[in-house]
């Protein structure tokens, strides 16, 4: 464990050093700074960006490693036309070495961990690119075959890689180090299919970390740096967390750690999580970042060694982040050529920045209204409301043609895209007129498969409870509350199309916002409704949903495997892209699917892009008005009567 250093004594002749570990994560193949699902060139995000942050940080302090926190692989446009007709096609102008991975080999990348989104296009085109990849991929608890202790298993790729480095000391003299770096996937978050390969297991974070550490040290780690792709979570551990931060944090011996996967940050001003001593920028003593999303953020943890002739110790440490601002990078209308120039990065990333364009703008049907997601959080979604029509027209059909059987129909499906850290601009928005390729992405983000589940009333009410956890308590009486925390990402709101229902936020929350159950109270949903009755605890359903959230993620509750429903591997992009061909004018219905329930002379505030005002009369039965045209951030700040 960290010790702080006016706590520790230094031998006579012991020298000091200082360590600067550099770390993104959720890169999520955004490599350029350009939104190919809006169409325009962006300022606070994209590797190129970050790469001038990489650069200063280093100039800074010559003794540093830079390593990233996976979910590197796929999420834009580009990262989709790469495996689907480059490495497909395998031409002669088809890059040789994977977008992102020639990137990071052009940065310099120490070591990596993986994300359970590098998953999305199976196994094997995973490894396809990380075995191009010039620095070592690790995970510990990502398992094939499992033994009786975690030290044991065999692991999809190793465990952990031992960085033997030099480091300049404060005397100006070279000296080995050993550092070791550990990766941990989050558990549960691996999809149940893929195009291809088996999806491996997974132990839980801090079980895993327990077994290695002393594991580490025991082969000589002078320093161990934790790579967790999990977000803060819960300070009480339980058994398979998907967001362990906290209790990982606990786990004796570990230097420093590496966050991610929940597309948040820290340390942040904002952030209510702060270490039991106080620091901001500590979880239980042991500097932590967390950096962001798509190259937002540079994560930065300097420690402070100490040589006492036999090895390296550390006294302590500091953990900040460093945000890609506008002003510190190239003006977001320069080409994708200057960008590359400017980092050296390989030339044909502008001839697959191009393809990529002219592929997105291919044009599919016809649209008759404006579809956007601006006021999802309020229940008014029609961007959400065609992904849901389209996967219940699926359900429909394989339930006829193939199941021969006849249960109602439910698809449940999330605003991916709803603004938070990721700006005031990124919501869904698709305008009347013509329909794209880039259209369907911007409705639905992630390759993730459709998934059929036989659900139980129970199982929906708990689904439903999970959904509506991420909005704040309001009582009676109260004025302007927060709707929901600002680190609680928008994207958790599942809702269910086929169901009608209420949300009473007067009543405690069912779960924490980050999955786990609160104790409090018995829910929040009621008069759920199916074709204009209650459902019953008994009462089944098809529930058409994802496969990511049928195994757990983001803390739903895991489908039982004996009530999943056997399909071929569907990716839900292509769901919606036939669907939308196949009816050619879309129109979507308004009704509201659900409701906040009367709270007597309440109110709540969100935030939303400047453009929901003109979409609040899209949804009358909202009483909305807009409070703040614009925040410093570019938010408009909204007010709605309970």
């Amino acid at each position: 464990m960290l010790k702080r250093l006016e706590q520790c004594r230094s031998p006579k002749g012991a020298t000091q050093a200082r360590l600067r570990i550099l770390a993104t994560t959720d890169l999520h193949m955004h490599i350029l700074p350009y939104d190919y699902l809006a169409d325009r060139p962006v300022e606070g995000w994209g590797l190129t960006n970050t790469a001038k942050l990489i650069e200063a940080a280093r100039a800074e302090e010559p003794n540093t490693i830079l390593l990233d926190n996976g979910d590197f692989l796929h999420g834009t446009a580009m990262g989709d036309l790469v495996v689907e007709q480059y490495r497909a096609a395998g031409g002669a102008d088809a890059p040789k070495v994977h977008p992102m991975i020639a990137a990071m080999d052009n940065l310099g990348y120490d070591a990596g961990t993986l994300g359970n989104h590098d998953f999305d296009r199976g196994v094997e085109v995973l490894f396809d690119a990380i075995a191009q990849a010039g620095f070592p991929i690790v995970s510990a608890n990502t398992v094939l075959k499992r033994a009786a202790v975690p030290t044991q298993d065999t692991t999809l790729v190793p465990p952990f890689a031992m960085l033997n480095r030099q480091i300049i000391d404060t005397n100006g003299t070279p000296k080995d180090i050993r550092i070791a770096v550990i990766g941990f996937l989050p558990p549960g978050s691996l999809k149940l299919g893929h195009n291809s390969g088996k999806a491996p297991e997974t132990r839980d974070i801090v079980e895993t970390a327990k077994a290695f550490v002393p594991h580490l040290r025991a082969r000589g780690a002078d320093v161990i740096v934790a790579l967790a792709h999990s977000g803060i979570g819960d300070a009480t551990h339980v058994e398979g967390m998907e967001n362990a931060l906290l209790p990982l944090s606990g786990v004796a011996g570990i230097d420093a750690i590496v966050g991610g996967h929940s597309h948040q940050t820290f340390p942040d001003q904002t952030s209510p999580v702060v270490g039991p001593d106080g620091l901001s920028d500590y979880l239980n003593r042991v500097p932590t970042v967390v950096p962001g999303f798509w190259g937002s953020h540079l994560g930065v943890i300097d420690l402070t060694l100490e040589h006492d002739g036999d090895g390296w110790r550390v006294l302590s440490g500091k953990a900040s982040l460093r945000k890609v601002e506008a002003a510190r990078c190239p003006r977001a209308t320069a080409t994708p050529q200057t960008h590359q120039a400017s980092n050296g990065f390989p030339n044909w990333f502008q001839l697959l920045h191009e393809r990529t364009l002219s592929h997105m703008r291919t044009p599919i049907a016809q649209c008759s209204q404006d579809l956007d997601n601006y006021l999802a959080l309020v229940g008014g979604d029609r961007a959400t409301r065609l992904v849901q029509e389209a996967m219940s027209d699926h359900a429909r059909r394989y339930q006829v043609e193939i199941l021969g059987s006849d249960l109602p129909v439910l698809a449940s499906s999330a605003p991916f895209k709803s603004g938070g850290l990721a700006g005031p601009n990124y919501y869904s928005h698709v305008h009347a007129g013509q329909m794209t390729l880039r259209s369907l992405s911007d409705l639905y983000v992630f390759p993730n498969e459709l998934t059929l589940i036989r659900a139980t009333g129970v199982f929906l009410k708990i689904w439903l409870e999970r959904s509506a956890s991420l909005f704040n308590q309001v009582l009676p009486g109260e004025r302007a509350v927060a709707l929901k925390d600002a680190g609680t990402p928008g994207y958790l709101l599942e809702s269910v199309l086929g169901l009608t229902y209420q949300i009473d936020l007067s009543q405690p929350a069912r779960f924490t916002p980050a999955g786990a159950a609160s104790g409090l109270g018995g829910g929040r949903i009621f008069d759920l409704r199916h074709n204009g009755q209650l459902v019953g605890d008994d009462d089944t359903f098809l529930l058409a949903t994802s496969d990511y959230r049928a195994c757990g993620g983001g803390g739903y509750p895991i489908a039982p495997a004996d009530q999943i429903v056997a399909t071929p591997p569907l990716a839900i992009r292509d769901v919606l892209k036939a669907y939308v061909q196949q009816t050619g004018l879309i129109k979507v219905g308004a009704d509201p699917i659900w409701r906040f329930a009367d709270v007597a002379g309440a109110s709540v505030w969100f935030k939303s892009s400047p453009n929901a005002q003109p979409a609040c009369q899209n949804h009358p039965w909202l009483s909305i008005r807009c409070v703040t045209d614009r925040d410093e951030d570019g938010f408009a700040h909204y007010e709605m009567e309970l």
